[in-house]
């Protein structure tokens, strides 16, 4: 039989020596004097033991990618463009001028027909990938076009911006 040693000091293990974990690092296998100076904690089951269903664990999500479903989307998740306020007037008007039924443009689309009428209703914004399906299908642009008049008076000034508002003050 192969003999165990301590972790920390390197005295032979007596029985089957303790986990313990000191100030934060990983568990080691220690002696009894060695164990004083930290907390025991208990030995990781091995996989397949104990009963029940196992516990499932999520990766975390990559960077860019959808929000998860439990997250409501928010106004950074559309800084590609801006989809115009009335979209879902515009998605049902043009699903109706050409004879569709909800079902049916989910159907066109490979989309859900519960999206669709969350769409239609406006309790949601269009994903950029279901912008794309219904502006194609529908013949309607969903995004705001926002023209360079805004953003620009006459002769070419730019409007006023915040920092045009705010005075700094100068000591």
């Amino acid at each position: 039989m192969q003999t165990e040693y301590c972790e920390l000091c390197g005295a032979p293990l007596t029985k089957k020596g303790r986990l313990v974990q000191i100030e934060g690092a990983k568990p080691m296998k220690v002696c009894d004097k060695c164990a004083k100076l930290g907390t025991e904690v208990q030995a990781p089951k091995p996989a397949g033991a104990g009963y029940g269903r196992p516990t499932l664990t999520r990766k975390p999500a990559a960077a860019g990618s959808a929000p998860s479903p439990s997250r409501k989307r928010d106004m950074f998740d559309y800084i590609e463009g801006d989809v115009v306020e009335d979209f879902a007037k515009r998605i049902t008007a043009a699903r109706q001028d050409k004879g569709y039924s909800q079902k049916d443009l989910a159907f066109i689309l490979k989309m859900q027909e519960g999206d669709i009428k969350k769409l239609e209703r406006g309790d949601r914004a269009p994903t950029e990938a279901e912008r794309t399906k219904l502006e194609n299908e529908l013949g309607i642009q969903l995004l705001d076009s926002g023209s360079d008049a805004d953003a620009l008076q006459q002769g070419g000034v730019p409007a006023t911006t915040l920092g045009d508002v705010l005075q700094v003050k100068k000591k």
